[in-house]
């Protein structure tokens, strides 16, 4: 009974994105995906006293994904109140 009306509250309209909420999830996703490439290259090249480029092109793709589809919507949802 309590999520019945829980979504009786929510206001779908405030889930449209404007051009700026698309922009700060792109940024703040790549920024994240760069930081997250950059330390694992990081600690490889600690690890095994050198970088591998197949490695990095792999970790880099990966990292960009998750920051753009796991961090971008928090930050662009984040921006709204």
């Amino acid at each position: 009974m309590m999520v019945a009306n829980a979504l009786n509250i929510f206001d779908v309209s405030k889930l449209r994105l404007t051009k700026r909420d698309w922009q700060r999830a792109i940024v703040a996703g790549w920024a994240f995906g760069l930081l997250l490439t950059i330390g694992l290259t990081a600690m490889t090249a600690w690890r095994c006293v050198g970088i591998c480029l197949p490695e990095l092109a792999v970790n880099a793709g990966l990292s960009l994904a998750v920051g753009i589809f796991g961090i971008g919507p928090i930050a662009a949802y984040g921006g709204q109140r």
